[in-house]
């Protein structure tokens, strides 16, 4: 057996080559699990679009002394685009009145379709009041109406 010819100096080792092939398929598939992760998330929902008319339409009070309380009316005319549905919570209704946080009940308004017209109640208004409303889509978190009433 010929010790010089097992241990030769000038035989290149096959090891760079492999190493460099590992380390681009490592690259690859790194590359392809981050891209999956980041853009798996799919399409985003989209708010209805929808034209929304609002007006201050009075107020009504019920009581009388302390306990009297003032609701204002809003009348809601849907002039145009897509349904808006009040009933699921799919669109939540927030108020302020006079720069105040106030309640409203917009899921007895259910659904509102082209031309519907509906009357929305906000609690504690009064005579020159100002109420904010803003109407959420709650699927996309998106803004579909912000408009401020003046009594």
């Amino acid at each position: 057996m010929d010790f010089k010819k097992l241990f030769r100096k000038d035989d290149k080792a096959v090891s760079p080559v492999i190493g460099v092939i590992l380390m681009v398929a490592i690259t690859v598939i790194l590359a392809a699990a981050i891209g999956s992760s980041v853009f798996s998330h799919g399409v985003s929902k989209s708010a209805p679009q929808a034209n929304l008319n609002l007006q201050a339409a009075g107020i009504i009070t019920s009581g009388s002394g302390e306990t009297a309380t003032s609701t204002g009316c809003v009348k809601i005319e849907h002039v145009g685009g897509d349904s808006i549905n009040f009933a699921d919570t799919a669109t939540k209704v927030t108020a302020s009145v006079n720069g105040t946080s106030t309640t409203t009940n917009a899921t007895n308004i259910g659904v509102m379709n082209v031309g519907d017209i509906k009357i929305l109640g906000v609690d504690d208004v009064n005579e020159d009041s100002t109420v904010e409303l803003k109407f959420i889509d709650t699927t996309s978190n998106q803004l579909l109406l912000d408009k401020v009433l003046n009594y």
